[in-house]
């Protein structure tokens, strides 16, 4: 008898409560599925929007470093100038370009109703590329002198004397994620221009 006893199955309420405990766990299985889901979803979308941040940054930072004196008696010429809005020259480190190549660029600052746009262009036929945006006024370009002066304009035309062709770095001043960011450029070239071979070739003769 007891044998027969202890061969029974489960009773309706035991099955109930396995039923009962077995749904709270799928619960909780698919709840901690989701949040991990949703955590790796975040983690993903940081991770594209920092990366894409440093090459926002990498882009700027390249192309004004590599920044070049040009030939002034030569027209048409790209000797660099900028106000707080644009700046143009030329560059050895274009975005489209061959590494080591001298091509014409700008960097521009569009401030459309409550946005500012950064843009960057290669030549003036070519479609400029919208690098970033941010919501806001704040956006502006500056250009400090050998001194250690910040101006709004370059050539500064209230030092007295020529300024150089170049400056000696640029200011970059925006947002990014509503947070306020400054991104200041060393110019890698020396400020004279460079020189003409041409001149050399003139005295041979």
């Amino acid at each position: 008898m007891g044998y027969y006893l202890n061969q029974r199955g489960f009773t309706l309420l035991e099955m109930l409560v396995v039923l009962i405990i077995s749904s709270f766990v799928s619960v909780l299985l698919m709840q901690g599925l989701g949040f991990i889901l949703q955590l790796q979803g975040r983690f993903v979308e940081q991770l594209e929007d920092l990366q894409e941040g440093a090459l926002q940054e990498y882009w700027f930072r390249s192309t004004v470093s590599s920044t070049l004196a040009d030939y002034k008696d030569i027209e048409p010429n790209h000797v660099f100038q900028g106000d707080s809005t644009h700046f143009s020259g030329l560059t050895v480190a274009g975005l489209d370009a061959d590494a080591g190549v001298p091509t014409v660029f700008s960097w521009t600052l569009n401030h459309v109703a409550d946005t500012v746009v950064l843009q960057y262009q290669q030549t003036s036929n070519e479609v400029a590329w919208q690098v970033a945006q941010w919501q806001g006024n704040e956006g502006e370009f500056r250009y400090l002198t050998r001194d250690g002066q910040w101006f709004e304009q370059w050539p500064p035309k209230t030092l007295g004397v020529e300024a150089p062709q170049l400056p000696r770095a640029i200011l970059l001043s925006g947002k990014r994620r509503q947070q306020s960011f400054a991104w200041i450029v060393p110019l890698l070239a020396k400020d004279q221009t460079p020189i003409d071979y041409r001149l050399l070739e003139d005295n041979s003769e």
